[in-house]
């Protein structure tokens, strides 16, 4: 997956809210299982777009149309804040 959004600002692999992590797990329905705080937030307001873009791999065991073999086959996801806790969600889930 080439296209991934991180809206959760406080995680350690956020970078102008692209996610730089190697891989990504998305697991208990929905939540980013990848996600590690830091302490300091970005601020910038803008999404920079890389010229070469890597591949991440986002593991998933949600029941999601994009569930493939409990691998995401979307092109692209977005990990958003949760409304309660502490947790990043995937905005992209779409149910079975």
């Amino acid at each position: 997956m080439f296209d991934l959004k991180c809206k959760k600002i406080d995680c350690e692999y956020n970078k102008n809210y692209n996610c730089n992590a190697r891989e990504i797990e998305i697991e208990k329905g929905t939540e980013c299982e990848t996600y590690k705080k830091c302490d300091t937030e970005e601020t910038e307001e803008k999404i920079d777009q890389p010229a070469i873009r890597k591949n991440i791999e986002v593991g998933c065991s949600a029941d999601c149309i994009f569930n493939r073999q409990f691998e995401c086959a979307a092109n692209g996801i977005t990990v958003e804040p949760c409304l309660s806790a502490n947790c990043p969600n995937c905005a992209t889930y779409l149910p079975r």
